[in-house]
C-alpha cells in the first residue's frame, strides 16, 4: 500500500506561517468554503492589534478592545469638573487633606484610649474598650488609604493605558522608560503644587507608626498580667451562686449532688476563670489534699472545674467513684482525694475553693484560689 501523496503546500500552520505573521499580513478576503457554513460577517470581529501596529499601519480609529485593548483617544476622555474648575479641584484637595488628617487623629485616640480606657472586667465602660480600638484602628488605617485612593481619582492625571506583557525582562530602553513614566506619575501627582496634601499625608501616614509604641513600650498599667492570670472573681465572703442568680444555703444539695456555681459578680457566667463545682458526699469520703485541711465544709467540697489541661469543663461527675471527669482529653481526677489525676493527660489536681457557710447559712467562699486555675501552663514559680 503506497502512502497518501505529500501536500506540496505542507501542513496548515506552514501555508498561513507563524501568528505573527498572519497577524501583520493584510486581510485576505474569505473563500466560499470558509463562509458557506456560517452566519458571521465582518462586522462580528474586532481588531485586536496592538495600539503600535495600528498606527504603524496609520489606522485612525482606533477601537478599545477587550482582548488587547488599545489606549482610549482623547475624544473618549470625559474631563473631569476638577480639571476643569480650580475652585472644584481644591475642593477635592480639602477632601483628601480632611481623611489624612483623621488617620492621624485616630492614631492619636487609638494611644490615649488605649492608655486611659477601663480594661478591668466589670467596671464602666469596660464593653466599649476593646470596641473602640478597633473603630481608631480602622479609622486610622481606613483614612490613610481613602485618601490615597481620592487623590488618585480627583487629581491626577485622568489616563487609560494598557501596555503589552512580555514574558522575561524588559530591554533596557523599555525599563529606561518605565523609570521616566514613574517620574512623570509624581509629577503629574502634583506633589509639588500641592504642599497642602503632602504634609498631611506624611502625617497621617507617618503617624501609623505610632501604634505599635504601646505594645514596644509595655502595656502600660497592665503590663504585668499575670496578676491577673493568678486570680479569679472569688474574694473573701462572696456567696456562691447558682446559674439561675439563685443562692446555694446548707442543705440544698443532697449526698451525691454536684451544682454549678458562681461569684457574685455582674455577669458571672462570662468569667470564664471563676466557675466552680460545689459537690457533697459524706465526710467519711473525703481524704483532703495536703495544705489544703479545712477547704471543705461537712462534706461540701468546692472544685474549679476548668481542666489543668488545656481548659475544658470539667462537668462530668461519677456519684458511686467520685470521679470527675473531662470530655475534652478523657483526664479524671478523684473528688474524694483533693481531685488528684488518676487518668489522662492533666498534668496537677484541680485547685480548690475553701468555703464555709455565713450567719444566714448560705455558702461563702474564704477567699480566692491559692494557686493559679487552669491550663498548666499559667502556673507561676
Amino acid at each position: 500500500m503506497t502512502p497518501p501523496p505529500e501536500d506540496p503546500k505542507g501542513t496548515s500552520a506552514d501555508a498561513s506561517g507563524s501568528i505573527r505573521d498572519r497577524l501583520q499580513a493584510p486581510p485576505q478576503p474569505p473563500t466560499d468554503a470558509e463562509t458557506s457554513g456560517s452566519g458571521l460577517t465582518d462586522a462580528a470581529f474586532q481588531q485586536t492589534d496592538s495600539a503600535a501596529a495600528l498606527a504603524a499601519r496609520g489606522r485612525s480609529d482606533q477601537q478599545e478592545s477587550s482582548s488587547a485593548g488599545t489606549v482610549a483617544s482623547d475624544e473618549q476622555m470625559h474631563p473631569r469638573k476638577e480639571d476643569l474648575d480650580p475652585h472644584e479641584a481644591k475642593i477635592a484637595e480639602r477632601k483628601v487633606a480632611s481623611l489624612f488628617l483623621l488617620s492621624f487623629l485616630a492614631v492619636l485616640g487609638f494611644c490615649v484610649w488605649y492608655l486611659v480606657g477601663e480594661q478591668e472586667f466589670g467596671q464602666p465602660n469596660n464593653g466599649l474598650f476593646t470596641p473602640i480600638l478597633g473603630v481608631l484602628l480602622a479609622l486610622a488605617l481606613g483614612g490613610v488609604g481613602a485618601g490615597a485612593v481620592l487623590w488618585a481619582k480627583l487629581l491626577m492625571v485622568d489616563e487609560e493605558a494598557v501596555q503589552e506583557r512580555h514574558p522575561f525582562g524588559s530591554p533596557d530602553d523599555e525599563r529606561a522608560a518605565t523609570a521616566e513614566a514613574i517620574q512623570k506619575g509624581l509629577d503629574d501627582a502634583n506633589i509639588k503644587r500641592r504642599p497642602l496634601l503632602l504634609g498631611t499625608l506624611a502625617v497621617g501616614a507617618g503617624s501609623l507608626a505610632l501604634l505599635p509604641l504601646p505594645f514596644a513600650l509595655g502595656m502600660g498599667r497592665w503590663q504585668h498580667k499575670e496578676r491577673e492570670l493568678e486570680t479569679t472573681a472569688w474574694t473573701e465572703g462572696m456567696r456562691l451562686y447558682r446559674s439561675n442568680g439563685q443562692p446555694v444555703r446548707l442543705g440544698d444539695l443532697q449526698v451525691g449532688a454536684v451544682e454549678s456555681v458562681f461569684p457574685d459578680v455582674p455577669h458571672p457566667q462570662l468569667r470564664a476563670d471563676s466557675p466552680v463545682l460545689l459537690i457533697r458526699m459524706r465526710p467519711e469520703e473525703f481524704t483532703p489534699a495536703p495544705g489544703h485541711e479545712g477547704y471543705d465544709y461537712q462534706g461540701h467540697i468546692a472544685y474549679s472545674s476548668i481542666c489543668t489541661h488545656l481548659g475544658c469543663p470539667v462537668k462530668l461527675y461519677e456519684q458511686r467513684t467520685h470521679h470527675l471527669l473531662c470530655p475534652c482529653h478523657q483526664s479524671t481526677f478523684d473528688a474524694s482525694r483533693g481531685a488528684e489525676v488518676i487518668f489522662g493527660p492533666a498534668a496537677r489536681r484541680l485547685p480548690q475553693l475553701a468555703i464555709s457557710v455565713d450567719e444566714d447559712g448560705y455558702f461563702v467562699a474564704n477567699g480566692d484560689f491559692d494557686e493559679p486555675i487552669g491550663p498548666s501552663y499559667w502556673e507561676r514559680a
